[in-house]
């Protein structure tokens, strides 16, 4: 299962309440992108992070550079 490189953040479960007050099991997902991100060293790697993270500035993201 996929979690945040960040803040570790992964699937939860619940349950979905009906009108009839009838529960199901459902999932929680995160939304997770696969970005490539520069680390504190320079180097650059391909990561899954969550759109809360990406949006905060948590990450750099790698710049590809084309010809």
């Amino acid at each position: 299962m996929a979690r945040c490189y960040v803040c570790g953040k992964t699937a939860r479960f619940g349950k979905s309440v009906t009108f009839s007050a009838e529960r199901n099991s459902r999932v929680f997902k995160p939304n997770l992108q696969r970005v490539r991100i520069v680390l504190e060293d320079g180097k650059v790697k391909r990561v899954y992070v969550c759109t809360k993270c990406l949006k905060a500035g948590k990450v750099v993201k790698a710049v590809t550079i084309r010809d």
